[in-house]
């Protein structure tokens, strides 16, 4: 798996969301984006983290989350 540190800012984002176990169009609503950017950007985050599925992303996020102390 690669480092967190390669998602953008706006991949990040999207990412916070996916761990409060917001839909895609959730998460494009509270963002003002469409659901395709949004899927564009989870499709990214799953490329560059190994990951193969929103859950395993969510839970990556999650648990480098808890490692930074981070509520």
């Amino acid at each position: 798996m690669t480092s967190l540190h390669a998602l953008t800012s706006a991949e990040q984002r999207v990412g916070d969301l996916l761990q409060e176990g917001l839909s895609n169009k959730a998460i494009a609503h509270r963002l003002v984006l469409s659901i395709r950017t949004v899927e564009s950007h989870i499709s990214s985050a799953l490329a560059k983290t190994g990951c193969e599925n929103r859950v395993q992303l969510a839970l990556l996020l999650i648990a480098k989350a808890g490692q930074r102390g981070d509520p």
